[in-house]
């Protein structure tokens, strides 16, 4: 009975999507699919920077867009600020994670896993994806501390969409735009 429960909650509040709901009152505008600034590789944090009055404040705006709009996930560069941070909270009961700067390594030996996932900047839409199950990861927290870890399950496809964002890549870009309106696609590899 608790397992029936359990789904129903994941299912109605839609926890394995990477954006829940969408909201247009967020502190920070959130920026959609056709900005060019989400096209952009954008630029990496200068390590002095990462402790400074205005980039902490950013970060606290950041947490609180993410989370006004339902999101576990958000890039700077959806709020048309081209920096190499980004914003993750994969869980319920977890901390939103700064992440600046951040390098990927993709552990191609475990594979890939299909994941359904949404995006804050293509609001009321979600693509099927395939997804490294485990990524090797370097970065700066907002504390200016370097971390090196390994990421899996959740935690690692929510990063590997945020990163994706730093690279001007997004989730759509996997697939035929001619048939943007439809709901989910099949997973086209990148070449």
């Amino acid at each position: 009975m608790k397992k029936i429960i359990f789904i129903g909650l994941c299912l109605s509040f839609n926890l394995f999507a990477h954006t829940k709901h969408y909201f247009s009152s967020t502190p920070l505008k959130v920026i959609t699919i056709g900005h060019p600034t989400l096209t952009m590789v954008a630029q990496e944090v200068d390590h002095q920077e990462i402790l400074t009055p205005k980039l902490q404040n950013f970060i606290d705006e950041l947490i609180k867009t993410m989370k006004k709009a339902g999101g576990v996930g958000i890039a700077a560069p959806q709020v048309n600020i081209s920096k190499r941070l980004f914003i993750i909270k994969p869980g319920l009961f977890k901390k939103a994670e700064t992440i600046i700067n951040p390098t990927i390594e993709y552990n191609e030996m475990l594979g890939k896993k299909s994941s359904t996932e949404g995006c804050l900047s293509i609001p009321g839409k979600k693509f099927k994806v395939n997804r490294y199950k485990e990524v090797n990861i370097n970065y700066y927290n907002r504390k200016g501390v370097f971390k090196a870890e390994t990421a899996s399950g959740f935690r690692a496809i929510v990063f590997q969409h945020e990163y994706d964002h730093l690279n001007g890549i997004m989730i759509s870009d996997f697939f035929n735009l001619e048939i943007f309106g439809i709901e989910e696609f099949e997973h086209v590899p990148v070449m």
